[in-house]
């Protein structure tokens, strides 16, 4: 099959796959690998065990293992209790607290929530006070979404591993490490400063009422655990990739090749089911995102296919060779935040352009890293929209029937103005800047 010929093959397969998916409300992956078997053994002529080594297992032990692991703060309530005396704490800042519970998000998302989860602990929280106080609610919208999307989405959370597990499939581990460690860089400053600007434009009228905010109960032992695990976990994966790129070193250099976060995982988990921090049985039901990782592994199967046929290589190519080098960023960027709008960025996303950055590297000089955080960057920064997983899970902890109706345009609105800041933030070269740090 040529390059051409599996382009439009392919496309139309994942286009397929993503409207079955939806319409009969099963699982996307399931109907990419029945695409993968039908082209790869018909059209491409490999028999059904060739077909099946596409299959990501890497990537599926990655996920699997990393949500396992911070699945026990979960289901302990570890990480709620985090959130709930981070609130307590700035009780007496109630004029900075729109943007202080932005903070919050993103420090529970950072400490294992995940951009998945950290939403879902935190909207109840958020639009309680959006009630009690009277802020606007469009704050409580940014903090919930901007700030899941920027702790989440960290080389050693739960999100940022699936991130990097599907890099990994297409470009390699070193260049996926660097393209994930770029983007959480990016994303401790990109979003911050968006959720500042509005804050300083949305909050000017407002007027705090007093609340009374309840002191939290005292972490148990079970949970105080948790956090010393998931402690021990951030500071053996963050500190030894600083030190080997400001300090190179051969000890850390070697306890990086040899302890990175899927064995830490493996051991994290070991430890919290000997010291029974929660139910083990009910953590792998409960908080593995099953369905997810096989919505992921069966496009990626489904596209790592297509790759083979060098449509990759082709569309990359001819985008290296015909766009002015300084717009090819943003234009990723843009691209994949329109994407993003009607399908999912680790399924279709990030396997649909990935592949594709070896060649515009090439032809441009403009860095696989840079390229793979600005498709991160292009479908996270619509990720408040209400047709997003994320937008939706924002304001589930809305008690408020018609705020919450209320909120389904603004949610878009600002989707959109949050998708243009990051297009003007790439054309200022601040992206390239970042990642050339890690590149």
């Amino acid at each position: 099959m040529s390059a051409t010929t599996g382009l439009f093959v392919f496309l139309a397969a994942i286009i397929a796959a993503v409207v079955i998916g939806t319409k009969t409300k099963s699982n996307v992956g399931i109907a990419g690998i029945v695409f993968a078997f039908l082209i790869g053994t018909t059209a491409m002529g490999k028999s059904i065990a060739q077909v099946v080594n596409y299959w990501p297992t890497s990537l599926l032990f990655m996920m699997m293992i990393v949500t396992f692991f911070y699945g026990y703060a979960a289901e302990n309530g570890a990480i709620k209790g985090i959130a709930d005396r981070l609130v307590y704490m700035s009780r007496n800042h109630l004029k900075l607290l729109p943007l202080i519970l932005y903070f919050i998000t993103f420090a529970v998302a950072a400490i294992g929530a995940g951009a998945g989860a950290a939403p879902v602990i935190m909207s109840p929280i958020v639009f309680d006070l959006v009630t009690e106080l009277g802020f606007n609610p469009v704050l409580a919208i940014l903090a919930l979404s901007l700030g899941s999307l920027a702790g989440g989405i960290q080389a050693w959370t739960s999100s940022g591993i699936l991130f990097k597990g599907i890099a990994e499939t297409f470009i390699g581990e070193e260049l996926a490490n660097a393209s994930v460690w770029a983007y959480g860089v990016c994303l401790m400053v990109i979003p911050t400063l968006f959720v500042i600007i509005c804050f300083l434009f949305l909050n000017r009228s407002f007027d705090p009422k007093s609340v009374d905010v309840k002191k939290p109960e005292p972490f148990t032992e079970k949970q105080k655990q948790t956090l010393w695990l998931i402690a021990a976990m951030m500071i053996l994966v963050i500190v030894p990739v600083f030190m080997n790129m400001f300090v190179p070193n051969p000890a850390t250099k070697w306890f990086t090749s040899k302890f990175d976060i899927k064995v830490l995982s493996a051991i994290g988990i070991v430890a919290a089911s000997a010291l029974n921090l929660a139910d083990t049985r009910v953590v792998i039901k409960n908080r593995i995102p099953w369905g997810t990782i096989i919505m992921v592994c069966g496009m990626s199967t489904l596209i790592s296919l297509a790759v083979e046929t060098g449509i990759a290589d082709m569309m990359g190519s001819w985008l290296g060779s015909n766009m002015p080098k300084f717009m090819i960023v943003p234009m990723v960027i843009l691209l994949a935040g329109l994407l993003s709008f009607i399908t999912t960025g680790p399924a279709v996303i990030f396997p649909l352009f990935i592949p594709m950055f070896p060649a515009i590297s090439a032809a441009t000089g403009i860095s696989v890293v840079t390229l793979t955080a600005a498709v991160f960057a292009g479908s996270g920064a619509t990720g408040m929209s209400p047709f997003s997983q994320g937008g939706a899970m924002a304001v589930t902890g809305c008690k408020d029937e018609k705020l919450r109706e209320s909120l389904w345009s603004k949610q878009l609105l600002f989707a959109f103005i949050y998708l243009a800041f990051n297009i003007v933030v790439a054309l200022l070269g601040v992206y390239t800047m970042i990642c050339s740090i890690f590149a």
